[in-house]
């Protein structure tokens, strides 16, 4: 009689099969903080140029810009904020100063990126480490 062999992986195969997965790890993951970082800074534009828009609404109106003392309303998503130091999302805090630029701050430290935009121009820039 014939022995009947059960068809199984080897030990080999599986490692092979391990191995690939994790090169295929090291491949995806800097791309998916990468990512999370690019929607940050999106996130942080984004609420900038709605403050932005405020600030020039209120110029429009009073033909100066808001100082720091100087409380006006923006209203951002149906949540009406102050202009100066603005917590409106989790991951940022909106600073408003004078009559230069909106500061973005990572409150969460990831990255560590502090983004701006001038309030006049629009012109946005990126400072600190791993900003995209």
């Amino acid at each position: 009689m014939k022995k009947r062999m059960e068809r199984a992986f080897t030990l080999i195969e599986l490692i092979i099969v391990v191995v690939i997965i994790g090169i295929l790890a090291l491949v995806a993951i800097p791309r998916y903080f990468a990512n999370i970082e690019k929607a940050r800074k999106a996130e942080a534009y984004s609420t900038m140029r709605s403050i932005r828009e405020g600030i020039l609404g209120y110029y429009a109106a009073n033909a100066v810009y808001p100082g720091d003392s100087t409380a006006i309303t923006v209203t951002i998503d149906g949540d009406a904020v102050m202009v100066v130091s603005i917590p409106i999302s989790n991951n940022f805090t909106y600073t408003y100063t004078a009559t230069t630029n909106i500061t973005a701050t990572n409150k969460s430290g990831a990255g560590g990126c502090t983004y701006t935009m001038n309030v006049s121009t629009g012109a946005t820039g990126s400072s600190g480490t791993g900003c995209a």
